[in-house]
């Protein structure tokens, strides 16, 4: 383990932490992560139960804000269905996604709104009469994409359900708390070891959910903001839960090229404008690649992309948005207007820079239909966790909406369960699979800054858009030589380490998948193969190691082989 389990690990019972001796809490629910999903699961804790929500940052700063097209719904069943929902996001998720979730998803996702609408969410309205205006992004059949402030979407739910949690008597917020490791007693969760203001703090809880994000900070070139460094995943690999789906990472195709970390995001929702990717000669790069052209999942147009880059020699290629209206695109994408002005473009007048950048982690903690992982106490929501929703690819504007409905179910379970009955949903994975050895030490060890700029390089490199068994190898053997000299303990040397540890379950899941599936491509293996239409799984064993295992797909219609 890169950070071994009792290092920084808070005995069961409240003792010493590497000389220290933490004063002890205790509250209800535990909630880790800002965001959509933790603030929205914060709000969804029943009434009468103490809330603390924990956040590395301040509150209202985590990576929703930085979400810009919206939110996928089906509000008009004149104009739209369930069940088209239900299939394009089956289609997206290249035959991996859980139809059972995806339906309940799909289902629920116009309450989900509504609760939004609740809380104080300022979506936009097509006119008058106050309908909501919505869009259409990369991989949907029908325009079902609600905004707000054009393309800032993220931003308004932020700003919305901050204030909400804020209002809320049972919800105390701590910020600037960093998510140091799960404690655990009698194989359940019990509560967490976090960072406050330089000194160790023991919270003790009923129920923890994870909704700490994703893993962006893995490469060079991300939309994601430097918090994303995966500390809820492998907090809970390293406390025992069950992880699954961590190969496959979603790369944007249409990242702004300019200098910066992160990268600023050019939305999907401006090809669903009418924005058109064309290569250096000004020849569409989608033509005849897929029948939704510009607007085909997100996975299609990264590698084709990708290809074109690499055929040319191009370091990026160019979204031309020229042909909407200026008026138009000042409305929908103030944002990105504004971001690009500041790079010295303008997108009414000439073609945007636009190159892939890592965007969003398919897998996480395995959860059930309510959000409970393999761990009794600990349920995780949003980025961190893995519903099954998104398979090997996530729909476009599916992620936000998974936060909200999820969030609450959770919220529900609460209400039905005892503190000592809660999260139990998950049980032990199927397999058989062949085990591998645990992540191991080399010295010597490194300070975090260096630590973290090489996982990002081996990870761009090595296990980006397209991956090889080659690359693969290379960058696992180079991620087992990372070590992290901690130092005087603190979020750099934490996140490094984590970093690391989440680096290199990605790497080992993808070389161990020898095909091409989603938001996973293999230049030796480049087609999908039905006997991998399989999701793997990854679980710390008790001797500390790791292994692998399998877990099966229901079949769906629509799903691919």
């Amino acid at each position: 383990m890169l950070i071994p389990r009792g290092l920084l690990a808070a005995d069961p019972d409240g003792g010493s932490v590497g000389g220290t001796s933490p004063a002890g809490e205790e509250v209800d629910v535990l909630v880790v992560g800002s965001g959509v999903a933790g603030l929205s699961a914060a709000l969804a804790v029943p009434a009468g139960r103490t809330v603390l929500l924990a956040t590395k940052d301040r509150l209202g700063h985590s990576a929703t804000r930085y979400a810009q097209g919206g939110i996928a719904a089906v509000l008009d069943p004149l104009l739209d269905s369930v069940a088209e929902h239900v299939a394009d996001t089956l289609a997206a998720g290249a035959g991996l996604c859980d139809p059972v979730a995806v339906r309940m998803l799909a289902a629920e996702g116009a309450q989900a709104i509504a609760d939004l609408r609740a809380f104080g969410v300022r979506f936009d309205l097509a006119g008058l009469d106050g309908q909501l205006a919505r869009t259409r992004e990369g991989g949907h059949s029908r325009s079902r994409v609600v905004h707000a402030g054009g393309d800032a979407t993220g931003a308004e739910l932020e700003r919305a359900l901050a204030e909400a949690a804020r209002a809320a008597p049972a919800v105390r917020a701590a910020e600037h708390t960093f998510l140091v490791d799960l404690l655990t007693s009698g194989g359940r969760v019990t509560g967490a070891l976090l960072w406050d203001g330089g000194e160790l703090r023991v919270v003790r809880a009923s129920a923890v959910v994870l909704a700490s994000g994703g893993a962006g900070q893995l490469f060079a070139d991300t939309t994601n903001p430097p918090l994303s460094t995966g500390d809820g995943v492998a907090a809970a690999l390293r406390a025992g839960a069950v992880l699954a789906d961590l190969e496959f990472v979603q790369f944007h195709p249409t990242a702004l090229h300019v200098d910066g970390d992160p990268r600023p995001l050019i939305s999907e929702a401006m090809r669903g404008e009418g924005a058109v990717l064309r290569d250096g000669d000004g020849a569409p790069v989608m033509a005849g690649v897929h029948p939704l052209g510009d607007l085909a999942p997100r996975d299609v147009v990264t590698r084709a992309v990708a290809a074109r880059m690499a055929a040319t020699g191009a370091r990026h290629l160019w979204l031309d948005a020229t042909s909407i209206p200026a008026g138009q695109l000042e409305r929908r994408f103030p944002t990105i207007l504004a971001r690009c002005r500041t790079a010295g473009i303008d997108p009414a007048r000439e073609p945007i820079p636009v190159s892939p950048a890592a965007h969003y982690l398919m897998g996480g903690v395995v959860t059930d239909l309510d959000g409970r992982t393999s761990l009794p106490g600990l349920f995780a929501v949003g980025e961190a966790a893995c519903t099954g929703v998104h398979g090997a690819n996530r729909l476009a504007s599916n992620s936000l909406l998974e936060g909200v409905v999820f969030a609450a179910r959770i919220g529900r379970a609460l209400a039905e369960e005892s503190g000592a009955g809660a999260g139990a949903g998950v049980g032990a994975v199927d397999g058989p699979a062949p085990p591998f050895t645990g992540l191991g030490y080399a010295p010597p060890p490194a300070g975090p800054g260096a630590v973290r700029a090489r996982v990002r390089r081996v990870m761009t490199d090595r296990v980006g858009v397209v991956r090889s068994a080659g690359g693969l190898a290379e960058a696992i053997a180079e991620l087992e030589r990372l070590t992290v000299d901690l130092g005087e303990p603190g979020p750099a040397g934490f996140e490094a380490a984590n970093l690391v540890q989440v680096g290199r379950a990605v790497a080992e899941l993808a070389l161990r998948r020898e095909e091409s599936r989603g938001g996973h491509w293999r230049s030796d293996h480049p087609a999908p193969v039905a006997a991998w239409r399989v999701r793997q799984t990854l679980a710390r064993t008790p001797d500390g190691g790791l292994e692998a295992g399998l877990l099966a797909v229901p079949a769906a219609e629509g799903a691919c082989p």
